[in-house]
C-alpha cells in the first residue's frame, strides 16, 4: 500500500533579473511531496558523493554530464516541474521596469497559478520554499500578496519560507529547471525540457 503524502512542497527560484538588465525572466518550480522528497534527496546526495560534486548544482555552472545525470534523477522520481517565462521586449505586463519588488511577486504568482493548472497538490497541506533574495519587508509583503484571493486564484498554502538556496538542494534544482529554459529558449542549446511544463507569460 503505497503511503498517502501529508504535505507538497514547492522550491523556487528564478533566472534573469525583475528590472531590464536580461531579456528575459524565468521563474523555475520544482514540485515534491514528503513522500517524494526522502528518495530524491537520497538520489541527490548519492549524485554528489559518486559524482564528488561539491559545489552548488547551479544550471549556469554544472557540467553537462551531470546536467543529464540529474535530469536522469529527476525522470526517475515523482517531482512535477514547471518554469514561467517572459520575453521583456514582447511583455506587456504591469510592473516591468518600474515596480521591481511588484513586478516579481506578480510574475511568481502567475508561475504558481500556471502550476496548479497543470498539477494537483497531494495533500491538503502545500509548502513554497523561496530562494532567499531581499529583506524581511520584501518577504512579508510577499506572503501576503500569494494569499490574498482577488487575484488568480491559488490553492491554500500553509507556509511560504524564504531559503539561502547555498544549502537547500532542491532550491539548486529549481535553479537548475529554471536553468534548462533559458538554455533551451535564450541560448539556443538542445537542452531536454521534455518533463518541463513551460509557459510563456505575455501580461
Amino acid at each position: 500500500m503505497e503511503k498517502q503524502p501529508k504535505r507538497d512542497f514547492l522550491f523556487i527560484d528564478e533566472s534573469g533579473d525583475p528590472g531590464l538588465f536580461t531579456d528575459y525572466y524565468i521563474v523555475g518550480i520544482l514540485h515534491v511531496t514528503d513522500v517524494d522528497i526522502k528518495k530524491l534527496n537520497v538520489d541527490l546526495g548519492a549524485f554528489r558523493y559518486f559524482g564528488n560534486v561539491n559545489a552548488e548544482l547551479k544550471s549556469g555552472s554544472t557540467k553537462p554530464f551531470r546536467k543529464e545525470r540529474l535530469l536522469q534523477i529527476l525522470k526517475n522520481s515523482d517531482a512535477k516541474m514547471s518554469a514561467s517565462y517572459i520575453i521583456k521586449s514582447e511583455y506587456e505586463g504591469p510592473f516591468l521596469g518600474k515596480e521591481s519588488n511588484k513586478f516579481r511577486h506578480y510574475i511568481l504568482r502567475q508561475a504558481i497559478f500556471e502550476h496548479f493548472k497543470v498539477y494537483n497538490a497531494e495533500s491538503n497541506e502545500i509548502e513554497v520554499i523561496i530562494d532567499r533574495f531581499e529583506n524581511e519587508h520584501f518577504e512579508s509583503t510577499l506572503r501576503s500578496y500569494l494569499r490574498v484571493n482577488k487575484f488568480n486564484p491559488l490553492p491554500s498554502l500553509l507556509h511560504i519560507i524564504m531559503a539561502d538556496s547555498r544549502y537547500v538542494d532542491l532550491l539548486q534544482v529549481a535553479d537548475w529547471v529554471a536553468g534548462c529554459v533559458k538554455d533551451k529558449f535564450f541560448k539556443n542549446t538542445k537542452t531536454d525540457t521534455s518533463n518541463i511544463h513551460i509557459v510563456k507569460i505575455n501580461d
